[in-house]
């Protein structure tokens, strides 16, 4: 179906949503921090969609939103957030509302995830 990428730093929900993700017959890259993220997109592959999580540490998801938005054609962009310790500042989330195509906040049902996924890539 689409090849995406997985920007989430904490493991255990990079790896469920990675199998989600799988089951709805997705390929999936997986980046354990912004920092990879940017690393595999500045390598000039090329994704149906980037799902990123908002909070991480040293690159957070919205410099990768904003590296994507600076991209001509860039591919739609899911922001994902409130699973750390810390909740993302308003001004980080107001951010990654404007800029992101979705947001969801955990925890989200598997089904809106696929579901946001579909309407995404069929707009």
């Amino acid at each position: 179906m689409a090849n995406i990428l997985l920007i989430e730093d904490m493991k255990g929900v990079r790896l469920a949503l990675c199998a989600v993700l799988r089951h709805g017959g997705h390929t999936v890259t997986e980046a354990d921090d912004g920092a990879s993220g940017l690393e595999i997109l500045r390598s000039g592959r090329r994704f149906d969609l980037v799902i990123t999580d908002i909070l991480m540490p040293t690159i957070d998801g919205i410099e990768v939103i904003m590296f994507l938005e600076a991209q001509s054609n860039h591919p739609p962009i899911i922001a994902i957030s409130g699973g750390g310790s810390q909740m993302p500042s308003d001004k980080a989330l107001m951010l990654a509302k404007t800029k992101a195509d979705a947001v969801l906040s955990k925890p989200f049902d598997n089904a809106d995830l696929l579901a946001t996924i579909d309407r995404l890539l069929h707009k």
